[in-house]
């Protein structure tokens, strides 16, 4: 399994996420988002009815997931 999560550099919880995917030696992808992409964020946002980021997603094959942010990919992860 592979995560993936649509985020900001100026996100502490963003932040926060990695740290925990990192020190948890799990694979993950980030795809940052600048200011000028703001219309595409919200398409990703409004797709999945999110509203903040970090937006985190499991993908096994061609399985994919919207777990959710920071606190829902911790209680994932404490579950396992």
């Amino acid at each position: 399994m592979r995560y993936i999560i649509f985020a900001k550099d100026s996100c502490p919880f963003c932040i926060k996420t990695l740290e925990l995917l990192e020190q948890q030696e799990l694979p993950h992808s980030v795809i940052n988002f600048e200011p000028d992409q703001e219309v595409i964020l919200g398409e990703i946002k409004e797709a999945y009815d999110w509203k903040t980021v970090p937006m985190i997603i499991t993908r096994s094959g061609t399985d994919i997931k919207f777990i959710g942010g920071y606190t829902d990919l911790e209680k994932l992860l404490q579950s396992v």
